[in-house]
């Protein structure tokens, strides 16, 4: 009898402290990091396109991602003067957006104070994320994930204008986990200038003059 009840004891005793464990480990299973980073000319001019390209990075997802949504925002002073205007896909290459182009930037839905989101032509929010196709978990790691072309309008105001992915909820821009939950991406941002006027062009051009001289002087 009291063996049974030892061995009672003991089942119990081992059964909390599994519980115990399971419950410690589930904050270091769910420690994930997701990142998006943008890259692409960083001058522009008027009245024509250029495209960014996005890159997403993850760890710590267990058998990988199925996919991710994110939204881009500008500057509510930019905003009139871009449009998204294509969008190819690469790895997760079934995409989220159901909506036609172009997309416009005027909405504030999910974006920042000063800042303007998507609306595309047919009133869809613009989701520039996707899936794999077919639909299966890519395994942790850094992929090139689309290529965004914008439009800018031929009377955009000279100026620094940033680019940026949303945080915000309802567009909060997120990496699906291997169970189906959102792990948040930290804001990425990207920022373009214009095209250098003629005078500082010649300014440059004087410089560049100047320094080959004083290299030829030092040679001869």
């Amino acid at each position: 009898m009291r063996q049974r009840q030892f061995v009672r004891g003991m089942k119990q005793i081992l059964f909390v402290l599994l519980v115990g464990l399971t419950i410690a480990a589930k904050p270091l299973l769910a420690q994930t990091t997701q990142t998006l980073s943008i890259t692409g000319p960083e001058i522009w001019t008027p009245g024509t396109s250029i495209t960014l390209s996005v890159t997403d990075t993850y760890s710590g997802f267990g058998g990988g991602s199925w996919g991710l949504s994110y939204w881009f925002e500008v500057t509510s002073a930019f905003a009139p003067f871009v449009t998204v205007t294509g969008l190819t896909y690469f790895t997760f290459t079934n995409g989220n957006n159901i909506g036609t182009f172009p997309f416009s930037f005027n909405s504030t839905a999910g974006a920042d104070p000063g800042f303007m989101t998507t609306t595309t032509a047919n009133g869809q929010s613009g989701d520039l994320g996707g899936t794999s196709d077919p639909l299966v978990l890519i395994p942790n790691g850094t992929y090139h994930v689309t290529d965004i072309t914008f439009a800018i309008a031929a009377d955009a105001p000279t100026g620094t204008w940033t680019f940026r992915t949303t945080t915000a909820n309802p567009r909060g821009s997120i990496q699906v986990t291997s169970d189906f939950n959102e792990a948040p991406f930290p804001q990425a941002s990207f920022v373009i200038g214009p095209v250098p006027e003629p005078s500082t062009l010649a300014l440059l051009g004087s410089a560049a003059v100047g320094v080959g001289v004083a290299i030829r002087r030092r040679k001869v």
